[in-house]
């Protein structure tokens, strides 16, 4: 998996945390508000419909009872939605966590290869300079001599500068899967 899949996994994560969602949530709320008044409407009109005291406290009693299991059942659905949602968002945040670190792993092994790489490569050709350097006249030999030295301090440069660079990615990415990690328990 490569950085541009990561950063859509992220973009995943994120979603599942979007207000648009949260918006279509309370507009839920706002039906369920409507069918609350509807309801106290009604019960309203049973408290001032022209029947016996008993038969109003009957008919009061049965339909808080349906109110009362209604807003239960509601509360209920809400509950697993939140988990669900919840559920679904650390599970996401969880799998991108374990593949950024595992990207990381894989392009920090990688660098040091290649700085390894490098490192051999640099060897090699300032062996054969130095082979090349012997062969040549006297009066050629100094300058040879002084551009196998400039070669080597180039390529050593070199080497610690892809290492420090390496070094400073892997920092970066470590941070990156820390801070990951931290939101994830959170």
């Amino acid at each position: 998996m490569n950085m541009k899949d990561l950063g859509e996994k992220l973009k995943e994560v994120v979603a599942t945390f979007n207000p648009e969602k949260v918006r279509k949530e309370k507009r839920k709320g706002v039906v369920k508000g409507l069918a609350a008044g509807t309801f106290l409407g009604g019960l309203a009109g049973i408290f001032f419909a022209p029947d016996k005291g008993e038969n109003t406290r009957k008919k009061t009693k049965e339909e808080l009872e349906k109110a009362k299991n209604k807003v239960e059942e509601e509360l209920k659905e809400t509950k697993i939605r939140l988990e669900e949602n919840l559920g679904e968002g650390k599970e996401k945040l969880s799998a991108y966590y374990e593949e950024t670190k595992e990207v990381l792993g894989e392009k920090a092994a990688d660098l040091k290869e290649k700085a390894s790489e490098i490192k051999g490569i640099v060897k090699k050709e300032a062996k054969e300079a130095g082979d090349e350097a012997e062969e040549l006249m006297d009066e050629k030999a100094e300058e040879l001599k002084e551009k196998k030295k400039e070669a080597e301090k180039k390529a050593e440069n070199k080497v610690d500068e892809v290492k420090e660079r390496t070094e400073e990615a892997k920092d970066r990415m470590e941070r990156a899967a820390s801070a990951a990690k931290n939101e994830l328990e959170k």
